[in-house]
């Protein structure tokens, strides 16, 4: 077996953490459809998601974890990220790894930061994020 690399090599410089109601999510989803997933989610997180039967339980954890980062970073979304600043993808085992867009990258060096590690968890009708912005 080969030996596991973690990546953290530096400071923890903020933390975020977000629960979502799955069935929030779901409910925003059929009434808003495209509309929604469109303004909040990124192409990869929308392919990713729709695989499964029901996408709303990988959706809602997304959104926690936009969330999740948004407070790491103490901005919330809005003038310093937006919705799609933020996107969790698979990494090479299949570990939620997070995406940034330029805002994100420029805030994210701006607090002196690395990298976004994240970790997401969904049961029943929760999803839940935690965010940690290393240095």
């Amino acid at each position: 077996m080969d030996a596991i690399n973690l990546p953290h090599k530096g400071p923890v410089l903020g933390i975020g953490v977000d629960i979502v109601s799955v069935s929030r999510i779901r409910k925003l989803i059929a009434r808003q459809g495209d509309r929604f997933l469109g303004r909040v989610y990124t192409d990869s997180e929308r392919e990713y998601c729709s695989k499964f039967k029901d996408p709303s339980e990988r959706y809602a954890a997304r959104f926690a974890a936009k969330e999740a980062v948004a407070k790491a970073f103490t901005t919330g979304i809005g003038e310093y990220l937006n919705w799609k600043s933020i996107g969790v993808v698979s990494g090479n085992r299949g570990q939620p790894v997070v995406e940034l867009d330029e805002l994100g990258r420029l805030l994210l060096c701006q607090v002196g930061g690395k990298r976004v590690a994240i970790s997401l968890s969904h049961a029943e009708d929760n999803a839940i994020a935690f965010a940690t912005i290393l240095g």
